[in-house]
């Protein structure tokens, strides 16, 4: 894989990150939010599935991250 290819699929993961994590976030949001309405509390349930959400997001981006990274070590050493 060139390098400019490369940084082009960084840059592809780095955007998907973030509309990952916004929508992550959002979900653990919304559920939290139905869970503290049904066992009528504050907002314990929304902190915990927001932080689940973002955690989530995070680990989704260092597995992708990972992945890239042993693909491209992986072309260099063949050539």
């Amino acid at each position: 894989m060139t390098d400019k290819k490369f940084i082009l699929r960084l840059l592809a993961i780095a955007t998907n990150f973030v509309y990952e994590a916004i929508i992550a976030i959002a979900i653990g949001y919304f559920i939290g939010l139905g869970l503290d309405r049904l066992f009528d509390l504050d907002t314990i349930f929304v902190v915990i599935f927001m932080v689940i959400g973002a955690l989530a997001a995070v680990r989704n981006l260092i597995v992708r991250v990972m992945r890239l990274g042993a693909e491209h070590d992986d072309g260099k050493n063949v050539r």
